[in-house]
């Protein structure tokens, strides 16, 4: 799987006060709205639980705790959704001093408490994956949410098929019909000789002043027909003008959330809009009353037939893909 992406936010965070892991940093990234991305930490922690890899089952071993704090050299993972909330791995190489000399432990953490932690997130917003569970054991990214790229077929080329059908053998056979009546016809070629000297003569006075006020009343002259050699703008009286052409909309308003209304947010759920600054929104979420600022860039916005009881708009929010 390869996926490649042109949109990447960084997200610093510190974490300590022995807040608990993974916990405390999957509240970060549903706060920050990550869904698909890659995080890197060092510090120190505390009462970590870990399983390391087993070659003999080739999946990881049983939970092995460690009491007090160790250093955390690196902590590296992925993050997706699983199960429809935000997931992220762990994967720790530890280190501490004992009496044998220092001591090296990698795993993936299962839990732990941080004492002081520093934590770089890096979130793609126009990729949507999963993380699922590896038949090693471990979970990877699975970016198959990804719409294919669609390939435009040429279907209209067959129309000229029809082309053989101005082959009319009859056509030509009429050829000899005419010859007879070519006597007559020498009477009206002098008829259009003068008219052919005419429209030269006019068409050589019409275009030599046109080219300077030509661009002045461009704007005002491009409703009204350019006249012809052989056709004089008096020779029908007067002609009605060409109707101007009433351009609709390219499309209607898009309508957006205010104040009052309820929107469906794909990560926090029910919210009521207590504030609307164009882009953004401000939304105090239904579970627990906190107030979110969300940005509606990366998300698509859906107008929701209205619920019975309901006194404002009812939108739903669903992220790009």
């Amino acid at each position: 799987m390869t996926v490649s992406t042109a949109n990447a936010r960084h997200i610093l965070v510190r974490l300590d006060n022995s807040v608990q892991l993974p916990a405390a940093l999957l509240d970060v990234l549903r706060d920050e709205i990550v869904t698909c991305g890659w995080l890197r930490a060092s510090g120190v922690l505390t009462d970590v639980s870990l399983r390391s890899f087993d070659p003999d089952t080739g999946m990881p071993g049983a939970e092995r705790r460690l009491t007090g704090p160790v250093h955390a050299v690196v902590i590296d993972g992925s993050v997706g959704l699983a199960g429809g909330d935000v997931s992220c791995g762990l994967r720790v190489v530890l280190s501490r001093e004992t009496d044998n000399g220092i001591e090296t432990i990698a795993g993936e953490i299962e839990s732990a408490r941080a004492v002081a932690v520093e934590v770089l997130v890096t979130a793609f917003d126009d990729v949507a994956a999963t993380r699922q569970r590896h038949t090693s054991g471990i979970a990877l990214l699975d970016a198959t949410t990804t719409s294919p790229r669609v390939s435009a077929v040429p279907a209209p080329e067959p129309a000229p098929a029809p082309a053989p059908a101005p082959v009319a053998a009859p056509e030509p056979a009429p050829a000899p019909a005419p010859a007879p009546v070519a006597a007559p016809e020498p009477a009206p070629a002098p008829a259009p000789a003068p008219t052919w000297a005419e429209t030269i003569r006019v068409s050589e006075e019409a275009s030599a002043p046109p080219p300077p006020p030509a661009p002045a009343p461009a704007p005002a002259a491009s409703n009204v027909p350019k006249p012809s050699p052989t056709f004089m703008p008096g020779a029908l009286g007067n002609v009605m003008p060409r109707p101007v052409k009433v351009t609709k909309a390219a499309e209607e308003e898009q309508p957006y959330p205010e104040p009052g209304d309820i929107v469906d947010h794909f990560a926090f759920g029910r919210c009521e809009v207590i504030k609307s600054d164009g882009d953004r929104l401000h939304l105090r979420l239904g579970k627990d009353g906190r107030v979110k600022e969300i940005a509606l860039e990366m998300l698509k916005i859906t107008l929701m037939p209205p619920e019975e009881g309901q006194t404002g708009r009812l939108f739903k929010l669903a992220r790009k893909l």
